[in-house]
């Protein structure tokens, strides 16, 4: 019989909150978690706003796990947290938050059965330029442990020490795309049986200043005047004035699980897995491509055997980009027919901002709480729609529908892409 794969635990830290609650009544309520940047010095940089989480008290929130982890546990995890970078705090803390959600805190089990996939790629961005800076000025100023904090392999390896988890980990990098990549990773070791649950984390990129202004260099953010004076207008998926995307740090993390095991634990069920797809456009650079994105939908219903007619959502990728949006739209028209007339979409980018390699996994733990609630989420700032965009995108509204299909797109730098596809849970 055909293992099936559901969602049985999630946590996040993102500019919209650091509580499943708190980040759906946000949604919901078409708040904006952008503002100018403080933790970043941006004084040479053209773009100054973004959702800026760097000042975000890690230690604090470790505090809220001291009654669901042993005396030792907790004092191991706050002495690792000493040394470990932004990256890595927020990933372990999105992890406990999740396994603690999914019921797994503090039961035995065999180690080697769940595996640890972490999306993401040049993590510790941030960490490294100030290091180097330092190397600069005073080479034995570094950070002592800089040669093992840095690498990114280092940020699921401390997710396995703080859980006691000892199957396959590793992370994978595919830009934008890394959260859905890691989901498929995930999703592959459960079906595969090599394992019966799978810790999947969209890491958060810790950018520095200079990321975001080689980002100035090929037109892909925000840069106009008055929106650095009005942050909160300036992620505008859809809009006809949108001018490119905003920066947010942000983290992730869904429990992978398999059914039997979930049924046997009776713990809640989110949603079932259905499966992810992968391409690519053939192309390195930034320019998003309408017919490998359809293909990759058409592609994911095919192998899960899914009628295009049943899809009713579209949680959209859409960051605020001019060429981008509207690649996505012809790439679900396509896809779809006269059917996307039918769906209801949204831009949760419009409130988050880009929160980069993680977006995929903190936007589907968006979407599945607009699933487990029964309300849509509006795509915020939208003043004049482009006219090309004629399908049902919740303007600057939320929208009650029960959601019964999740498809999650996510197209990333590099022409790569990975969709998935997430079903309402039936017995």
């Amino acid at each position: 019989m055909k293992r099936r794969v559901v969602i049985t635990g999630m946590g996040t830290i993102n500019p919209l909150g650091d509580t499943l609650t708190e980040y759906y009544k946000n949604l919901i309520n078409g708040k904006s978690g952008i503002k100018r940047w403080e933790s970043l010095d941006m004084t040479h940089v053209e773009c100054k706003i973004g959702g800026d989480l760097g000042n975000y008290d890690c230690k604090s929130s470790l505090e809220k796990f001291k009654e669901s982890l042993s005396e030792e546990k907790y004092k191991k995890t706050r002495k690792l947290f000493r040394s470990a970078t932004f990256s890595s705090k927020t990933a372990v803390l999105c992890a406990l938050d999740a396994y603690r959600d999914a019921g797994l805190l503090g039961l035995d089990g065999d180690p080697f059965r769940t595996s640890v996939i972490v999306g993401g790629h040049n993590l510790n961005s941030n960490y490294i330029l100030k290091n180097a800076k330092l190397f600069l000025e005073e080479p034995e100023f570094i950070d002592p442990l800089c040669g093992v904090e840095a690498i990114d392999p280092n940020v699921p390896a401390v997710i396995t020490e703080v859980l006691d988890l000892q199957g396959p980990t590793f992370t994978i990098g595919g830009a934008c795309a890394s959260g859905n990549l890691a989901m498929r990773e995930g999703f592959r070791d459960i079906i595969t049986g090599e394992c019966d649950s799978s810790v999947v984390t969209g890491a958060l990129f810790d950018m520095s200043p200079a990321d975001i202004h080689a980002s100035v260099f090929i037109n892909a953010v925000v840069v106009k005047p008055e929106f650095q004076e009005m942050p909160e207008e300036a992620s505008r998926p859809f809009d006809a004035s949108r001018c490119g995307f905003v920066y947010s740090h942000g983290a992730g993390t869904i429990i992978l699980e398999e059914l039997e095991s979930a049924l046997n634990r009776g713990v809640h069920i989110y949603g079932e897995v259905l499966g992810v797809k992968a391409n690519a456009n053939a192309c390195h650079l930034p320019q998003p491509a309408a017919e490998t994105q359809e293909r990759i939908i058409t592609d994911l219903l095919k192998a899960t055997h899914t009628d295009p007619q049943s899809i009713d959502y579209v949680n959209c990728h859409a960051t605020g980009t001019p060429v981008g949006d509207l690649e996505e739209i012809r790439a679900i028209k396509g896809a779809f027919g006269d059917h996307a007339y039918k769906l209801k979409l949204n831009a949760p980018k419009s409130m988050l901002g880009h929160v980069c390699w993680s977006a995929p996994i903190v936007e589907t733990i968006g979407g599945l709480l607009q699933m487990q609630f029964g309300t849509l989420h509006p795509t915020i700032n939208i003043e004049r729609l482009d006219p090309e965009v004629d399908l049902d995108i919740c303007a600057n509204t939320s929208i009650e529908h029960r959601i019964t299909y999740i498809l999650k797109n996510s197209f990333g730098f590099g022409g790569i892409n990975a969709c998935s596809l997430i079903k309402r849970y039936e017995e």
